[in-house]
């Protein structure tokens, strides 16, 4: 029997897997995906992903919901820009700036428990420093890899803002600007995001943490976690497992169960995982799995601007962001007071790479965690693998778009400052499905609004743990991967530090 089984190798569950490893426990990792070479595009992978039924912004149904990040070893980080930004003070009790009718937002306990967590995710994967520069950065940043330079489109962004009094700051990326653990600095090779790092550069927790403790985890791919199987109320003795290439199902036993495939994943592996025990799903005898689902609500705008950049960017497109503002994080004049992230983003489209006219930021808020916006399954109709269909009832609220429209106002002042002829704000779709998921299996104290105790314990199951963005009570304004990391750290080193005082740590 395994010490601990942790299902999904991406953000949340390779932390996991490494601090349990590293402690000398015998660790399988289940991954429904695959390994994906450097140089990937995420988009060639999208076709096979298993879609979700969801709604559209207009509150109409599609079946091509998205309910995931990236489905492969690693998750989302192989793709993701490397954004690494710790949520602001505020993110852990916004209770004063959300609505009546929202979930309880408080976690249950401030930055600065998470701050040590947050310490070592940084330090392990070569995060790059803002330079001291984030006026809302809840601490003083640590001696990390230097930030890196603009780009020559963040250099016209962060003059243009400087000129409204705003400050803007490097991104915190996990992109190497120096050689670090034995990867080149970044060189600009593809445009990151969407991109499996071609150098290794990214720090992306396959080749941080998965890889070099390959000889102490046993990964295994092609195998998606179907059910939770408890042997007597409140403990779970096995998961169930589908091979996804060959359909064959078998059981995995193990001491414990770390679950991180996502908060969308993971709260519908609690769902499926019925029993006479748990008629509803585990966990969800108050039902509440599912709830409080957050996609962050957010917009790209871009510019078109009046004249050429004054120099040509990187022909195959470079860092997706380098320069950030969180001059409206905090902010009286937006609806609640609590506004959110502007940060800049490069184009996608390969005709506009080397476009030197062309400009763009994102705005992202926090939405509200209510309890309507949720992760279902439809059990009269199954998908490829014979589950229920997964679906994801969402509807962002009137304040956040509200919040979302003052945003983009702040964001239009600065493309319009760097010499925009025109702004265009880009389509939405947030709410089919984001790279940003969280608060399916939110943590509190009380069962009546949370699925899992403040050390990730699912309520009234002693070894079951989420350990993923399901987490979260309030997503906060900022691109959640390293929130997602700390908040993993923290639940293996609960679980470890529980283990060894009980004296059942493995020898």
């Amino acid at each position: 029997m395994r010490d601990v089984c942790v299902i999904g190798s991406g953000a949340a569950g390779a932390v996991a897997a490494a601090v349990l490893a590293e402690a000398g426990w015998d660790v399988l990792v289940l991954e429904q995906g695959e390994h994906v070479p450097p140089g990937t595009h995420l988009h060639d992978l999208i076709p096979g992903y298993e879609t979700a039924r969801a709604r559209d912004l207009d509150g109409g149904w599609t079946e091509e919901g998205y309910p995931w990040t990236a489905c492969c070893v690693g998750g989302g980080t192989r793709f993701y820009a490397g954004v690494s930004l710790r949520l602001r003070r505020v993110d852990f009790d916004a209770t004063a700036h959300c609505a009546a009718e929202a979930l309880p937002p408080a976690w249950p306990f401030g930055y600065d428990d998470l701050r040590p967590h947050y310490d070592w995710v940084e330090r392990r994967l070569g995060v790059t420093s803002d330079g001291g520069l984030d006026p809302t950065r809840p601490s003083p940043p640590l001696d990390l890899l230097p930030p890196h330079r603009p780009s020559a489109r963040g250099a016209a962004l962060v003059a243009a803002g400087r000129a409204l009094g705003r400050t803007p700051f490097p991104m915190p990326l996990a992109v190497a600007s120096a050689p670090f653990a034995g990867a080149p600095a970044c060189a600009d090779l593809t445009t990151c995001t969407d991109f499996a790092c071609p150098s290794g550069a990214k720090g992306d927790v396959h080749h941080r943490l998965l890889a070099p403790l390959a000889d102490r985890i046993e990964v295994r791919t092609g195998c998606k976690a179907v059910r939770l199987v408890e042997d007597r109320p409140g403990r779970v003795a096995a998961v169930e497992c589908l091979d996804v290439a060959t359909g064959a199902r078998e059981l995995v036993r193990a001491r414990h169960f770390v679950v991180a495939a996502n908060a969308i994943q993971s709260a519908a592996l609690l769902l499926r995982s019925r029993s006479a025990h748990s008629p509803d799903g585990l966990g969800n005898g108050r039902g509440v799995v599912g709830r409080g689902l957050c996609m962050k609500v957010g917009q790209n705008l871009t510019a078109h601007l009046d004249h050429d950049l004054d120099e040509i960017p990187a022909p195959k497109g470079g860092r997706y962001v380098t320069v950030a503002f969180t001059d409206n994080y905090l902010d009286q004049h937006c609806p609640s007071g609590l506004g959110g992230l502007v940060l800049e983003t490069g184009p996608l489209d390969p005709a506009d790479i080397a476009d030197r006219r062309v400009l763009r930021l994102e705005c992202l808020v926090a939405d509200q965690p209510v309890a309507e916006n949720r992760v279902t399954l439809d059990w009269s109709t199954v998908d490829a693998y014979g589950l229920p269909r997964l679906v994801l009832d969402y509807r962002p609220h009137p304040l956040d778009l509200k919040r979302l429209d003052y945003l983009r106002d702040r964001a239009t002042e600065v493309l319009t400052r760097a010499g925009a002829a025109r702004v265009d704000p880009e389509p939405m779709d947030f709410s089919l499905g984001s790279g940003h998921l969280h608060g399916t299996c939110r943590m509190g104290t009380d069962p009546a609004t949370s699925v899992c105790d403040p050390q990730g314990r699912v309520h009234g199951v002693v070894n079951v743990r989420v350990a993923d963005g399901a987490l979260m009570p309030y997503p906060g304004a900022v691109n959640p991967a390293l929130t997602i990391q700390a908040l993993a750290h923290r639940v293996a080193t609960l679980l470890l530090h529980e283990e060894t005082a009980a004296g059942t740590i493995p020898e």
